[in-house]
């Protein structure tokens, strides 16, 4: 049977055959999610038999979650982390999201097919710990100063994390649409420039003016990707 979500592990396991086999979940759980994952090829990764695996996690749920809940809190934690030295207001709470993303791109790719299957392990884990979703409403806090009347900013802040969970694991998926793949960091600034400037930002600029830095250290300016004019 297995433990409840609040007496899990978090976090990587010691060094290893629980190691190899959590490498493994991850890389497999990223490719096909929770339902396509299966527990012969997370073995076969991890070069160990079922039942090894089986005497370190007592189901495949229990794995995923343990791998979920760990993506998540490194995540927030590294969110939080940024809000804290950057700057505060909207576009602070962009970067941090993208950049937290970026920073674990198979770790984005779980979140990312967890949303799609609606997140319902997600909403079990903080349901048993509310403590995991402080960060999000520490993160939707600082946004609302920006935030647009009507506009949740909890919403908000679901919404940009998710985008920057899809943004983030799928720079691959530029390769058939250009010549050159762009850099880790040229795909950031394009990400950037585009969540916080929009679609829209040169007619927004009175008189034809410089573009707005982002939040902090590293924003997008002019230039910035390979996906743009200046």
């Amino acid at each position: 049977m297995d433990a409840p979500f609040s007496s899990r592990r978090v976090g990587v396991p010691r060094s290893g055959v629980a190691e190899r086999i959590w490498a493994s979940a991850r890389s497999e759980f990223s490719k096909r999610g929770y339902h396509g994952a299966r527990v012969q090829g997370i073995a076969r990764g991890a070069a160990c038999n079922v039942a090894l695996m089986y005497r370190h996690w007592a189901s495949k749920r229990a794995l995923y979650v343990d791998i979920l809940r760990a993506v998540w809190i490194a995540s927030a934690s590294e969110v939080a982390r940024l809000l804290e030295e950057g700057s505060s207001g909207p576009d602070a709470v962009v970067v941090a999201y993208v950049d937290a993303m970026m920073s674990d791109p198979l770790g984005a790719q779980i979140l990312i097919r967890e949303y799609l299957d609606g997140a319902p392990f997600l909403a079990q884990l903080a349901a048993s710990d509310p403590s995991l979703v402080e960060p999000l409403h520490r993160a939707a806090r600082v946004l609302a100063p920006g935030t647009p009347e009507g506009l949740d900013p909890v919403l908000a802040v679901v919404t940009v994390g998710g985008v920057a969970a899809l943004v983030a694991s799928t720079r691959e998926a530029a390769r058939p649409f250009t010549t050159t793949l762009p850099d880790p960091e040229a795909w950031r600034g394009h990400v950037l420039d585009l969540l916080v400037h929009g679609l829209k930002r040169e007619a927004a600029r009175p008189n034809g003016g410089a573009r707005p830095a982002a939040a902090s250290d590293g924003a997008p300016g002019n230039g910035a990707s390979g996906f743009h004019g200046s």
